[in-house]
């Protein structure tokens, strides 16, 4: 009887070849076929408009208090971050499943050392138990496409602290599950973690909690109730689908690589040089409408997690089987393989929730249901150049658990007071448009080799504006200032770039991004508005009026909140920390007596 992977030899013959040879191949090929059929049927529904309701309003029964908790986190993977912290420094009751191992990640991370800082702000590591999870840290980054065939220089930048961390995936998500598993938030109960736990549907009732019914792998099913349910279930979330009628991104990265170790150490272009990672690398021009791109990045001993990916439109056929063939064919070219032995695959569907509308139009992007939130790769707005999940989850942890934290506590968890709290996307909804230059058409439509040729104009471009620039655009912190300054110099150097985009924007899509770029500008305006309230924001009477204001405008309260932390969190991104006011003796004393006439919370 054949095997699943021998069933593939016949259309995919590089997968099956190297599937065979991975420990547990089998078990990983049935895992990314489960994966890839829920993205097709994801598709369908959207072209059909039609999705199964997973979230529905009715009454149902109070569960047994075990079963009771504060957040029921749907997905076991970067989930596991939000919940410690949640746990740990809120004392929420939290209960964690997934359909398969929660804790159990299908890529490496990557990340810099200065937003890693996040992780320890907010309370979720010591600095002991991060530097026990960063497998290395590199020197140089690099960023280098294909220049065969273009009519522009060539031009390579090299980053010094972009992706440059190596992070024990596994590990690290190890030691949140750990941490949430010892503590015991309230009256002695235990939080809960439950492996091969499946989301089925959940039913809200907005003035109570919600009830989230599963089931595990023999089918057998159970409910379980909470005041939110974190949606973290991924790129194929039903829940996102159904809150976005069907279609919930507009963009989509699919990404299959390895983890494997053997790879020839040097310096030479088919080499693993361990000081230095390689970002964003292509090695030919476009074929079949995909351009592909490499990624490189060396982690613990002698191991390298190795990426091909390539951008494209969420509604255009995407299939990870068939990337894999790809991968496993081209990778010899790319890379010496000759003493290669592949540890594990990596893979998934990096999805962007970008979809653009007028400005006078309503919001596209739905995240809140009542008592239901979408986070993670489930909303998706994370950098639409490195598509890079991880490094937006931790960017935002801080603050999105800041805000939840007020938003259980004073009980605004209604879909409209909920939808507020998503990560910051100024900067990644201006690169919006950006991402579009990176979709290769057919060769009817641009040359094979158009895709190159513009990134080589906007690595040129970065590396005239210099180090700091650059840094911050692929981090999504870039100011209103220097991304003008990104979009004024390109045309200078390249002419074309006009025809380019008037090609390759729709009407709507050039309106949006004209739209995305005055609220950067308008986000920079408030940012400095901010610098000179700061020094009385934190002050005892300002505690007071918080206070006072959570007591009795609960959801102005939290729309306040939303604007401070937004902004302290880019306080924190650009080092700026201005020394707070001392208040003044008087002051100190009110203060202290309404803050504990008034506790918060």
């Amino acid at each position: 009887m054949q095997t699943s992977i021998e069933q593939l030899a016949d259309h995919y013959p590089h997968l099956a070849r190297a599937f065979a040879s991975i420990p547990q191949g089998e078990l990983h090929l049935k895992r990314l076929q489960d994966l890839n059929a829920s993205w097709q049927h994801m598709l369908l529904s959207g072209a059909r408009r039609s999705y199964t309701e997973v979230v529905v309003s009715e009454k149902r029964p109070l569960v047994a208090p075990g079963h009771t908790f504060d957040i029921i986190y749907a997905g076991g993977g970067l989930n596991l971050l939000h919940a410690a912290v949640m746990t740990r420094r809120y004392g929420f009751r939290v209960l964690v499943f997934d359909r398969f191992t929660v804790g159990a990640v299908h890529r490496e991370w990557n990340i810099s050392r200065d937003e890693l800082q996040e992780l320890l702000d907010c309370g979720l590591l010591t600095t002991d138990e991060l530097e026990s999870v960063i497998q290395r840290e590199y020197e140089d980054g690099v960023v280098r496409f294909h220049s065969g065939n273009i009519r522009v220089a060539p031009a390579e930048l090299h980053l010094k602290d972009v992706l440059n961390v190596a992070i024990d995936a596994e590990k690290l998500t190890a030691l949140c599950v750990r941490k949430i598993q010892e503590h015991r938030p309230r009256d002695g109960a235990p939080n809960l973690i439950l492996h091969n736990t499946t989301f089925v549907r959940c039913a809200v009732q907005p003035d109570h909690n919600v009830t989230v019914d599963v089931s595990d792998q023999l089918g057998n099913s159970d409910s379980y109730q909470a005041r939110l349910l974190i949606d973290g279930m991924g790129s194929t979330s039903p829940i996102a689908c159904q809150l976005n009628c069907g279609r919930p991104y507009s963009l989509v990265c699919p990404t299959v690589g390895t983890v494997a170790r053997g790879y020839k150490q040097g310096n030479a272009a088919d080499e693993i040089d361990p000081a230095s990672g390689e970002v964003l690398v292509s090695t030919e021009d476009s074929r079949r409408s995909r351009q592909l791109i490499w990624e490189a990045f060396p982690g613990k001993d002698d191991q390298v997690a190795i990426y091909l990916f390539y951008y494209a439109e969420s509604g255009s056929h995407v299939d990870l089987l068939e990337l894999f063939d790809d991968f496993f064919a081209l990778l010899p070219d790319y890379k010496d393989t000759s003493s290669v032995e592949i540890l594990k695959p990596v893979y998934g569907f990096i999805p962007a929730g970008y979809n653009i509308t007028l400005p006078w139009q309503p919001e596209a992007k739905v995240l809140a249901y009542d008592r239901v939130l979408s986070l993670g790769d489930a909303a998706a707005f994370q950098s639409p150049l490195t598509f890079c999940g991880f490094g937006s989850y931790v960017r935002n942890l801080q603050r999105i658990t800041t805000l939840l934290a007020q938003a259980l506590r004073t009980n605004c968890l209604s879909a409209a007071e909920l939808n507020q709290i998503r990560a910051s996307e100024a900067v990644p909804a201006v690169a919006r448009a950006f991402s579009k230059f990176m979709i290769a058409k057919p060769e009817q439509v641009e040359p094979a080799w158009q895709v190159n040729e513009t990134l080589n104009v906007f690595c040129h471009v970065l590396q005239q504006l210099g180090p700091r620039v650059t840094n911050d655009f692929f981090k999504d912190r870039v100011s209103w200032l220097d991304y003008t300054r990104i979009v004024l110099n390109t045309p200078g150097y390249y002419p074309r770039i006009y025809a380019l985009a008037l090609k390759t924007l729709t009407p709507t899509e050039i309106i949006g991004w004209i739209t995305a770029w005055l609220q950067l500008g308008r986000q920079e305006a408030s940012y400095q508005f901010y610098r000179l309230l700061r020094p009385w924001l934190y002050s005892p009477l300002d505690k007071l009026l918080q206070v006072a204001l959570m007591r009795s405008r609960p959801s102005l309260a939290l729309r306040g909140a939303v604007w401070r932390e937004t902004m302290a969190q880019i306080a924190r991104i650009r080092g700026d920390t201005l020394p707070a006011r001392q208040p003044d003796h008087v002051e100190h004393i009110v203060g202290s007596w309404f803050g504990k006439l008034w506790p918060i919370g």
